[in-house]
């Protein structure tokens, strides 16, 4: 597996005020449901001597305790950050076993995304194309690499971060160049809101976004 690098770890007990409503109700969903029902519908593993359902996100073994709900990095007592933690009880408890389509859409295109996407391109999109579309490819793709992403070669950059087991999000980045001033878009398959929200597809973004960036400002 992958090293687990500083901006990863959550540094203080809890999440802020305004997630824990939300968190609690996901738990509570989470909770309620059989642990081997939730390893089928979301692709994980469940161990029923330890309690624990276990997967793989960004690159990185995470263990969760069923049915507490805690997560931690296999193997040591450190907490992923919280938006990590909110996203992950999220889909263990919403996913259906929906099959993943291969078809990529937009935020645009999630359930109601229209109503949000103006806020996610400006938190999420914006700042990917104002750090990165300017600076060096290589750069970029061993920063996505150490995230535990594919690239593929149908953009200047485009990266496939396994997130969740069924819940791909791909990045695309088009360097900015003497005529064009670089873009970028973030791209979900089409059965997202089978395991999220889509205010919470929104922080699953955010997160992939923030994570790239931080990887990349480390070199």
């Amino acid at each position: 597996m992958l090293p687990i690098y500083p901006y990863m770890i959550e540094q203080k007990e809890g999440m802020p005020y305004s997630a824990a409503t939300g968190f609690a109700h996901n738990l509570k969903r989470f909770s309620s449901l059989e642990p081997d029902k939730i390893a089928e519908n979301s692709g994980s593993v469940y161990d029923p001597v330890k309690g624990i359902i276990s997967l793989v996100s960004l690159g990185r073994d995470i263990y969760v305790h069923y049915p507490q709900g805690k997560v931690f990095f296999k193997d040591s007592g450190l907490q992923p950050v919280w938006e990590w933690r909110y996203l992950l009880i999220h889909y263990l408890g919403r996913a259906d076993n929906f099959p993943l389509s291969g078809e990529l859409i937009t935020y645009r295109e999630t359930l109601y995304g229209k109503v949000f996407y103006l806020a996610f391109y400006k938190t999420c999109v914006l700042p990917l194309v104002e750090r990165l579309a300017g600076d060096d490819p290589e750069k970029i793709k061993k920063a996505c690499a150490a995230l535990g992403a594919v690239c593929e070669n149908t953009s200047d950059i485009t990266a496939v971060f396994s997130l969740f087991p069924r819940f791909p999000v791909t990045v695309k980045i088009w360097m900015k160049d003497e005529e064009l001033p670089g873009s970028a878009n973030i791209l979900f398959d089409s059965s997202a809101n089978h395991y999220m929200h889509t205010e919470d597809i929104a922080l699953a973004g955010g997160l992939v976004s923030e994570f790239l960036m931080r990887q990349f400002e480390s070199y």
